[in-house]
Order: structure tokens, then C-alpha cells, then sequence
């Protein structure tokens, strides 16, 4: 039986773990720069999507941390991944080389244009400047020498119990799991790493979530789930070849696009998506990735990329009656990534699900085009839904896109977009530009037009809906430098919706405001203040009335930060954040304010992490509040509710070779009897969670 009596088992489990992982570490020390955590801060602090994964994002900050990008050898797809260069600081750095030759210190940055201190200063920890060296070939020596490895395992649990986790009492009077959890409450988590330069890349990531079980019983295989990537990259004519589990991302993401992509954000000139082709997989995230081989070839000013994945894939069936048989139907795809229960269980691996794709790419001084192609297939019928909404949503076994991408880019002038055609004809399209006007001033816009028959699968492009389809919509983004220390930054959004949505059973616009100006009032003090105002249409439920009639919604936010750097070893950071939602009659509120204190020391490799907030928010007007964490994982709960929330994470640099992260967190809810509900229930106002990470080179 899997319940709290468990538990000393389990922490036993770990100590166990802990023991022999620092007997066997034995070289430098890996820790998360604080710049990476400032810059997933801000990236995540603009989200009100608590599961957006950013794993992809660090993989690569964290990669250039231990690796330093040779600036005098870096490509344009290699300075992409340092997100925090616009595309006129990457066009400007590599013509700078181009004309001046290799660049012989890295302070040469601040005769570049358009290369700020700000920037410069993150840059930093991530770039090198060192002569180009003439033996740069993989010799299978060098890779095993200097190859760089990494093993990092972690776990965690809640200790209060929740109610999946509780047996019930069955008519006989005994223990029943079968309407509960069939693992324990652990969390546990296998990560292996090796890089080499920016050429090879290898992984191994195992994976068990609370109330999974862990057993090799019943054709299961210990962990839950598995994964592993394999890459390499510049062997002569293959610029790129990917084997096991990896991403695609093509053009602006109308066709393909796996993993994290940009959307409306604080940085309102980064609108454009920087499809980079295939990149190796190593997040948590069961769904979003593809699992075969892929390789880009290149010849000339010509790629040609050409993939194939082939993985089974959660899904519910249901049985359809037909005139000669009775066959199995998808009533809906599962994407949490949940095999707790015997339901869930039930919709594991339910189907066979093969994709294949290409592109053609031509890429000049200025100008890129980018022809793709990408089919997917299912073993088993997508049954059409009798929801209004759904109408338009795929169905069958088979569908395939196809599109053309284009990019410009002539001095202060960038032109981008993509276009696309589904197998039932169904359009998609978006085009948009950035300009930087003078330096003091630039402008972005976006249009994308969704067509509400256009059907992409693995589509994550620009869009306010779930899904790429259904949505017309112009946007304008402007970035603005008053004065020295003074940057204000505001976008406008509006939208239209052709056809019905989730919880919209009509045709719907919508527009949204946002305004945020940061204040660098110091070196060691920074603020900014943010307003966001969003307004569309949702269902109004009337009792007399025999149709659900539609009211406008509107959400308003209001957040003042500041960081301040009281020494070298103390930095604070503040924030007061109120919200409003109001419907017809319907007014709510939300405020939340947090204090967080960490310290970094320098005579010990010892850092902490406090945080003490405090809010007062219903769940229509709850808040988002980003919170530091283990590395490779991110924090951006929910405060809805009234109560407190704490969390504290210790860092502690064992030896060189290996590290050592603890987490507590626990929510608390003022007047509540319980937390949460259905199986994730816990009895009591308090939800406490626990995490235990240790990081070791190899």
C-alpha cells in the first residue's frame, strides 16, 4: 500500500542516493548564474501559464555558461540562443567580424552598435573572445578528454496527505487503490548529460511523478518515462543530425514547432520566431517533442532538413458501432503526462502516432526562404465531436501542412513571415516587420490571420487562442528610450475571433494594453512598473434565457517591482501587484505583495533563497508570481485565495565537483478546510512541498 506510512522509506531512498552520489563526484562545482534566473524571471513573470516549460531556454544559457560561445567563431543560429540579442545585435555583431576580422578582446562589444552596457553585461558570462583555432575536428580523443558530463537527480513530495493517496474503504470493509493513486507521492528524477564544444550533445532523462508507480512488474520498466537525444553537428556536409528524442521547430510555427516559443512578452521587439531546424529533447515534458532521427544538410547557401518520429502517445478510446464492425475511435488526446490512476493508466500509450517532414531552405546575406512540409498520422480515427466549437477541429487519421517562411533584414529594417496550407485548405498566415527608427525609438507589428478550418497539430506560433486557428488579430509593439536610465515599453493587441471558443458561443473580439516602464535609478537598484489591461467576450448565463448570451470580461493588472543590491552579498528584491476582473455585476479583486532576500556568500560556495508573500485574490483575479528553484525546474504558481506563501532553497557547493539544492514551500489559506480537489484534495489550510537536488560534474 502506497500512503503515508511510505514516506520513511522513501526519504530513506534518498538519503541512500545522496550518500553515494557524493562519494562517486569528484570534479567542479555546476551552479545556475543568477543571470539565467533573471532572465527566465523575466520571460516567466509575463506568463499567466503556471506549465509553460522554459527547460530548452536554460539548456542553452546553461550550456554557454560552462562553454563560453567564441564570438570569432559563432554562427547566426548559435548567437540566436543568447534570447536576449535582437536580430539587429546579432546582424550588427557577425558583419562587424565580417569587415573587421577576428575580434581580439571581448571590450571590442562596445564599438558594435546597438550593443548597450545592459546588454553587454549579460552577455558576458556566456561569450569569449579567442583566436580561431585551425584544428577544429572531432578526434574521437579530444571527445572523450574534454567532453563535459553531468548527473543530476532529484526529488519531491508534499506532506500533507491528499486524498488520491488515501485508500478507500471498499464494501468488504478492506483497502481499495482502485479509485486512487497507484504509486507514492515521491517525485523522482534521473537527468545524464555530455557535451562537446558545441558539436555533440548525448542525454539520458528518467522520470517518475507523484502517484506513479515505480515497477518493473507488468511490463512496466521502473520509471515512468524515458528519454534520450543524441546530436551532432558541422561534420562536413551534415550540419545537423539528431537521433532519439528531439524538437522541430520551422519558420514562425504555423506548421511545426515543438518546445517554448515566444509569445507577447516585455520584450515587444522580439516577435519573431528564429526557427533553428532540430534541436536535441531533454525536458520533463511527456508530449511536445518528436522521437526518431532528423539530420540538416547543407550545400552552399542550401539546407536540406528531413525528419521521421514514430512514438505511441496517451489518448481515450471509445468503441464506435459501424456496419460491419465495431472499431476504436480518439474521443480526446491526453497531454498531462499523468499515469496515476487505472484511468489514466487505461489511456496510456494508447496509439501510434508518426510524423514526417522536410524543409528547403535558401539563406543569402539578407534574405531567407524557407519551403516546409510535415504529415502526421494516427493508427486509429479522431472522432468528430458534437461540440459547437469543435466543428472545425481535425478529424481522421491523416492530415498533413505545408508553407513558405520568409526573413529580410536590411539595416534598420527586419520582414519576416510565414504561410500556410492544411490538407482540408484551411489558412494560415502571418507576416509582420521591427524597425528600429532612431536609436532612442523602435516599432514592431504583427498581423496573423488564422483561418478557422486551418488544422496543425504541432503548430505554436503568435496567437491569443490555445491553438493556431480560428483568429484574426494586429499587433504593435514600441520600445522607447527617453532619457538615459529610462526605457518604456508598451504593446497593443487586438483580436477577433471568427468562430466559437471554449466558453464563447459566438463570434468574439478582444484587445489588450500593456505598458511597463524600468527605471535603472542605480548600478545596484532597478525597478519597473507594469499595467496590463485585457478586454473580450465571454458566456453570460442567464436562467431565463435559452441560450448562453455573450458579456464583456475584462482583467487589469497593476505590478510595481524593485531589486536592490544592498552589498556583494545581499540582494533584495520587492513587489506589490493588484488585479481587477470584472463581468456585469461582477466585480473581484486580487493583491498580493512579496518580500524576497537572497544571499550569495563568497568565503563558503553557500547561497540562499527566502521568500515571504502575502495575498488576498480570487481565483478570476489571481495572480502569478515567478519563484527561484531547483536547475532545469520552474516555479510560477498560482496566489488565488486568501493567506501566505513561503518558500526557502539552499545551495550548498559540496566540493568543486558537486552541489547540493533543498526547497521548502508551503502555501497558507486563511478560513479553509481544504486545499485543492477530486484526488489532489488535502484536508487542512496548508500545502507544504519539499525538493532535494544534487548536480555533479563527472
Amino acid at each position: 500500500m502506497k500512503n503515508t506510512s511510505s514516506l520513511n522509506d522513501s526519504l530513506f531512498k534518498i538519503a541512500t542516493c545522496c550518500i553515494i552520489l557524493i562519494g562517486i563526484s569528484n570534479i567542479k562545482l555546476f551552479a545556475q548564474n543568477p543571470v539565467i534566473e533573471q532572465i527566465v524571471e523575466e520571460l516567466a513573470s509575463k506568463s499567466d501559464n503556471d506549465d509553460e516549460d522554459y527547460s530548452s531556454v536554460v539548456e542553452d544559457l546553461t550550456y554557454y555558461l560552462s562553454n563560453p560561445l567564441n564570438l570569432n567563431t559563432a554562427n547566426v543560429e548559435d548567437l540566436e540562443k543568447l534570447i536576449f540579442l535582437n536580430e539587429f545585435q546579432i546582424e550588427n555583431l557577425t558583419n562587424y567580424i565580417a569587415t573587421k576580422g577576428s575580434m581580439k578582446t571581448i571590450f571590442e562589444l562596445q564599438l558594435i552598435e546597438d550593443f548597450d552596457i545592459g546588454t553587454i553585461q549579460k552577455m558576458l558570462p556566456f561569450v569569449k573572445v579567442i583566436e580561431v583555432q585551425s584544428d577544429d575536428k572531432l578526434r574521437p580523443e579530444k571527445v572523450i578528454k574534454y567532453g563535459n558530463q553531468r548527473l543530476i537527480a532529484e526529488t519531491k513530495f508534499l506532506l500533507q496527505d491528499q486524498k488520491g493517496f488515501i485508500p478507500e474503504i471498499d464494501s468488504a470493509g478492506n483497502n481499495s487503490l482502485i479509485n486512487r493513486y497507484q504509486g507514492d507521492r515521491m517525485k523522482y528524477l534521473i537527468r545524464y548529460r555530455f557535451s562537446y564544444k558545441n558539436k555533440i550533445f548525448a542525454g539520458i532523462t528518467a522520470e517518475k511523478d507523484p502517484g506513479e508507480e515505480l515497477s518493473f512488474t507488468n511490463n512496466r520498466y521502473g520509471f515512468d518515462y524515458y528519454s534520450f537525444h543524441f546530436q551532432i553537428k558541422d561534420m562536413g556536409i551534415i550540419k545537423n543530425l539528431a537521433i532519439g528524442d528531439f524538437q522541430v521547430k520551422f519558420g514562425q510555427g504555423l506548421v511545426m514547432w515543438t518546445g517554448f516559443g515566444m509569445g507577447k512578452s516585455s520584450s515587444v521587439l522580439n516577435i519573431r520566431k528564429k526557427g533553428q531546424g532540430l534541436h536535441f529533447y531533454s525536458s520533463t515534458d511527456e508530449n511536445n517533442f518528436m522521437r526518431g532521427i532528423g539530420t540538416t544538410l547543407k550545400f552552399g547557401k542550401f539546407d536540406y532538413t528531413i525528419f521521421f518520429s514514430k512514438k505511441k502517445i496517451d489518448a481515450n478510446l471509445i468503441s464506435a458501432d459501424t456496419i460491419d464492425n465495431q472499431e476504436e475511435q480518439i474521443s480526446s488526446l491526453q497531454n498531462t503526462g499523468y499515469h496515476r490512476t487505472l484511468a489514466e493508466l487505461a489511456d496510456r500509450n494508447a496509439i501510434d502516432e508518426t510524423i514526417f517532414g522536410s524543409k528547403i531552405g535558401i539563406s543569402l546575406k539578407n534574405f531567407k526562404l524557407g519551403a516546409n512540409f510535415v504529415a502526421y498520422q494516427f493508427n486509429v480515427d479522431m472522432l468528430k465531436s458534437d461540440k459547437p466549437y469543435k466543428y472545425y477541429d481535425f478529424t481522421g487519421k491523416q492530415n498533413y501542412n505545408t508553407s513558405i517562411d520568409y526573413y529580410y533584414n536590411y539595416k534598420k529594417i527586419s520582414l519576416f513571415g510565414e504561410t500556410a496550407i492544411g490538407k482540408n485548405g484551411g489558412i494560415a498566415t502571418q507576416n509582420g516587420f521591427v524597425c528600429f527608427i532612431v536609436p532612442q525609438l523602435s516599432f514592431s507589428l504583427l498581423h496573423r490571420y488564422y483561418q478557422k478550418e486551418y488544422q496543425a497539430y504541432y503548430s505554436n506560433s503568435f496567437a491569443e487562442n490555445t491553438k493556431i486557428s480560428n483568429e484574426n488579430g494586429l499587433y504593435y509593439g514600441l520600445e522607447f528610450h527617453p532619457v538615459r536610465k529610462l526605457t518604456i515599453l508598451a504593446y497593443v493587441d487586438s483580436y477577433q475571433f471568427p468562430w466559437l471558443k471554449y466558453g464563447v458561443d459566438a463570434p468574439s473580439q478582444g484587445n489588450e494594453y500593456f505598458i511597463q516602464a524600468n527605471y535603472a535609478l542605480s548600478r545596484n537598484v532597478e525597478m519597473y512598473f507594469k499595467w496590463r489591461n485585457e478586454s473580450k467576450s465571454t458566456n453570460f448565463s442567464s436562467e431565463n434565457a435559452s441560450l448562453n448570451l455573450l458579456e464583456n470580461e475584462k482583467k487589469e493588472s497593476y505590478r510595481f517591482h524593485i531589486s536592490y543590491r544592498v552589498s556583494d552579498l545581499i540582494n533584495l528584491r520587492s513587489r506589490v501587484e493588484i488585479t481587477h476582473y470584472q463581468q456585469t455585476d461582477n466585480n473581484q479583486y486580487g493583491f498580493m505583495i512579496f518580500q524576497d532576500v537572497n544571499f550569495d556568500l563568497t568565503s563558503i560556495p553557500v547561497s540562499f533563497y527566502f521568500r515571504y508573500a502575502v495575498f488576498d485574490a480570487t481565483y478570476d483575479a489571481r495572480i502569478y508570481a515567478y519563484e527561484n528553484d531547483l536547475l532545469y525546474n520552474f516555479s510560477v504558481p498560482a496566489y488565488s485565495g486568501k493567506g501566505s506563501r513561503f518558500y526557502a532553497m539552499f545551495k550548498y557547493g559540496v566540493s568543486e565537483s558537486f552541489e547540493l539544492r533543498l526547497r521548502f514551500s508551503q502555501f497558507f489559506y486563511s478560513g479553509q478546510e481544504t486545499i485543492g480537489t477530486g484526488l489532489d484534495e488535502i484536508q487542512g489550510n496548508l500545502k507544504s512541498e519539499i525538493k532535494l537536488q544534487i548536480v555533479m560534474r563527472l
